[in-house]
């Protein structure tokens, strides 16, 4: 497995609320992206408990013998610790409102597990680019409801407000995906400070450019070419067979 990952402040965050993390299991990988909200402290604090304790529980929890359904309780129970986590941590420091999105991928075996809440995003990129999550925004919600175009919501000023995050509840719902992946097919973990600075089509112009060690930093540079409004965050994995 090869994998890589970077975060940028981006040009116009003061600091940023963005976290990842990624790494290596027994005979698998894992990736994951965070994107704090809630203000300086608050967004940075939950997006790094999110991450810590998300990467924590699978260290712990995971076994080679894993089925892709074993997985799937695993990241669930994970992100449902973080959940808790941060809900408490907001109560007993008077942080209420804090929160972040949470984009979580496991491979294993030809498999992509993927969990997530919010509209931090997961792409497969094997001969074309496709969208593996489904953004929970309000956005999205109208779409949906055929009330709003997509070319509408590009420019709508209501484009950030989300409908789900972790932390701000007590409880959480999590979304899973389940995804054959070939040898050399990528998976791509990113927030929205990617997606709303680069399109599909200059994501994958990048990727097929791009030698692999040089892909993040080439993805983060062009969204900040592209101007950089929020903090930046990408992970790559690419699955490659024993």
């Amino acid at each position: 497995m090869k994998l890589a990952g970077i975060s940028d402040v981006g040009k116009h965050r003061p600091n940023n609320e963005d976290n990842l993390a990624f790494g290596e299991l027994e005979g698998a990988a894992f990736g994951i992206v965070c994107d704090g909200m809630g203000g300086a402290e608050g967004g940075e604090i939950a997006s790094k408990i999110a991450v810590d304790t998300i990467r924590k529980k699978l260290e712990l929890a995971y076994s080679p013998k894993m089925s892709a359904a074993a997985i799937e309780r695993m990241l669930c129970a994970a992100i449902t610790a973080a959940n808790y986590e941060i809900y408490s941590y907001a109560q007993s420091h008077d942080l209420m409102g804090m929160g972040t999105t949470v984009a979580a991928a496991v491979i294993k075996d030809g498999c992509a597990v993927i969990a997530y809440d919010g509209d931090s995003r997961v792409y497969m990129l094997a001969g074309d680019i496709r969208q593996l999550t489904t953004d929970h925004t309000f956005l999205n919600e109208l779409y949906k409801i055929g009330q709003i175009t997509l070319e509408e919501m590009q420019t709508d000023p209501r484009k950030n407000i989300i409908t789900r995050a972790l932390g701000v509840s007590e409880e959480i719902d999590v979304d899973i995906v389940i995804e054959d992946i070939d040898a050399g097919d990528v998976i791509l973990l990113c927030s929205d400070g990617l997606t709303n600075c680069l399109t599909d089509a200059q994501i994958m112009d990048i990727y097929h450019s791009t030698a692999w060690e040089d892909t993040c930093d080439k993805l983060i540079n062009q969204a900040n070419d592209n101007g950089g409004m929020d903090n930046i965050t990408a992970v790559l994995m690419q699955y490659e067979e024993a």
